[in-house]
């Protein structure tokens, strides 16, 4: 009787079958071993990068969306504008889905480039990124015409951070609640210097959007937004507040999050109703079928 741990488990699946059938018809281990690599792991690579990478703009319109059966006024907020890609982008999200006259777009940018930065929690380890001071420097009056002859919604606020992000603007936000904030400010600093700011003003379920996040030392907790991710749910701006990642608008990546907050705060005006006695479901058939 053969020793039962000798034996090996083979999964049944088809591809395997058919994988088997490929290679014993090529001729030599080179051979099978190219065959593979080339005719089945780089399309198999390819197209799982293709339905799964990250591409930054559905997101957007998925969040403004859930938006458009409620009342009042709402605001969609950029940390880091540079030349305006992304801001253009969002604004033109708020006319096609018919909310520009209740959602105003606010880009934060210096304008001037990247700050000149020696903070080891901003540092890329890898050697992927490596930023330099005036780098991702944006054209402010270029911006600010190109938008004024097409769009009404928006403001751009020049300068650092912790200087246009004034108490007097906070409390604006009050009125128009946040939906979206989108942080493409690169580094650990700038963009902790964005959330100590804005924390008491986010409402639970607030999407921040950290571009980064991810890409930066592989979403390492050493360094940038990850880090700060991570020491925001370990108490860093208080307790009882929390970013879970959103796996529906992050697909494959990790950089959509929900902002949420235990006990008083900001909340949003009430959405439509889900818990309608109408919706209650009755039964209809004991199969899976709906």
């Amino acid at each position: 009787m053969a020793d039962p741990g000798s034996a090996y488990h083979v999964k049944r699946s088809p591809l395997l079958y058919v994988l088997r059938a490929f290679a014993l018809l090529i001729p030599g281990d080179w051979l099978k071993t190219f065959f593979y690599l080339h005719c089945i792991a780089a399309p198999r690579r390819a197209l799982r990068r293709a339905l799964f990478a990250f591409y930054r703009y559905d997101h957007v319109y998925a969040v403004l969306a859930g938006f458009r059966a409620t009342g009042g006024r709402y605001s969609v907020l950029e940390f880091g504008t540079s030349a305006g890609y992304s801001f253009v982008k969002l604004l033109y999200a708020t006319r096609y889905l018919g909310l520009a006259e209740r959602v105003t777009v606010h880009g934060f940018d210096s304008f001037e480039g990247l700050p000149a930065t020696t903070d080891p929690r901003d540092a890329d380890l890898t050697g992927n990124d490596r930023w330099v001071a005036g780098q991702y420097r944006g054209d402010y009056a270029r911006l600010r015409d190109y938008c004024e002859a097409r769009y009404r919604n928006f403001a751009l606020h020049r300068g650092r951070f912790e200087d246009t992000l004034t108490e007097q603007f906070l409390r604006t936000l009050l009125v128009e609640q946040p939906v979206l904030v989108w942080i493409d400010a690169d580094y650990y600093t700038s963009a902790r210097t964005v959330m100590e700011r804005l924390v008491p003003f986010l409402p639970s379920g607030c999407v921040v959007y950290f571009d980064e996040l991810d890409a930066t030392n592989f979403g390492s907790r050493l360094t940038g937004e990850a880090r700060l991710v991570h020491e925001i749910n370990h108490g860093l701006l208080g307790e009882g507040l929390e970013l879970v990642v959103d796996p529906e608008l992050s697909l494959h990546s990790s950089r959509v999050y929900r902002f949420v907050r235990l006990g008083t705060g900001p909340q949003y005006r009430a959405m439509p109703d889900d818990n309608d006695a109408s919706l209650v479901r009755v039964p209809t058939n004991g199969s899976p079928l709906p």
